[in-house]
């Protein structure tokens, strides 16, 4: 199985304004690894600002009216210095959005329809500014940088047919690593990335081994990832080792969250 990576050269634009904007919210964030987590549904642009403690309880710290976001953004991910990368598929536009203490929500640099490449079904931010792009259509991929002026670029373009094509949900954790999830197998991998940009498969997690209805899967502080099911409101919160080893920490029963949540991110 191959998580290789390659990107489109397509202008990155993102922008939130009026009908489509993200509107200020608040949440506060901080780095990829945080204990903030914004909830975003699509269908009503409405979200939440939710922190989790050591002890692994999540609560509301902010509520996000319905019509508070665009309701076009299919991918959202928190970036290093309290920004937040909106992305929509349907138009390759963007939104680059800061968070501050109070949990306000702001944007910062709009991208503009047509900015992005439209068939990045993945897109998470990785260490040291780096953001990685997947597309499951084609299994090629891009990792891209941003800068401290909000400036995005891409550092390395990975072909078509390099990452596997059934990849629903990908995300940056601690120490260079990123974990892969398939939906329709259940199976995963946990790769690396080095300073050169390299990705590399660490484990390989057999079919069966994860729950099939994971919708949506972040990285938190703490090596603790959460899973999210949209069927059924359950979650569970998990912690990686460093021997790459993933275990439940915390079972969410069905119901505790609401349903309609088609992003999920660390802040």
């Amino acid at each position: 199985m191959t998580t290789g990576i390659e990107y489109s050269n397509a202008p990155i634009r993102a922008y939130s304004t009026g009908d489509q904007s993200t509107r200020i919210s608040t949440a506060r964030k901080g780095n990829v690894m945080s204990d903030r987590i914004l909830f975003y549904g699509a269908s009503t642009g409405r979200g939440v600002v939710d922190s989790i403690d050591d002890d692994n309880n999540i609560q509301d710290v902010r509520v996000i009216p319905e019509g508070g976001f665009a309701q076009d953004w299919t991918q959202i991910t928190g970036l290093s210095g309290d920004r937040i990368l909106y992305y929509s598929a349907s138009t390759g536009r963007g939104v680059i959005g800061s968070i501050d203490d109070d949990n306000n929500l702001e944007d910062v640099r709009v991208i503009p329809h047509g900015s992005f490449a439209q068939d990045w079904t993945q897109i998470t931010a990785l260490s040291d500014n780096r953001i990685l792009y997947y597309s499951a259509s084609t299994g090629r991929g891009v990792i891209g940088a941003v800068n401290s002026a909000n400036k995005l670029k891409d550092v390395r373009v990975i072909p078509e047919g390099s990452f596997a094509q059934d990849w629903t949900q990908i995300t940056g954790l601690s120490s260079d690593r990123i974990l892969y999830y398939s939906a329709s197998t259940g199976r995963g991998v946990i790769g690396s990335i080095d300073d050169d940009n390299n990705l590399e498969d660490v484990r390989v997690i057999p079919h069966g081994s994860f729950a099939q209805d994971w919708t949506q899967i972040t990285g938190l502080s703490d090596d603790r990832i959460l899973f999210y099911s949209a069927s059924t409101g359950r979650g569970v919160v998990g912690g990686i080792n460093a021997a790459n080893k993933i275990k439940d920490v915390r079972v969410i029963p069905e119901g505790s969250f609401a349903q309609d949540w088609t992003q999920i991110t660390g802040l």
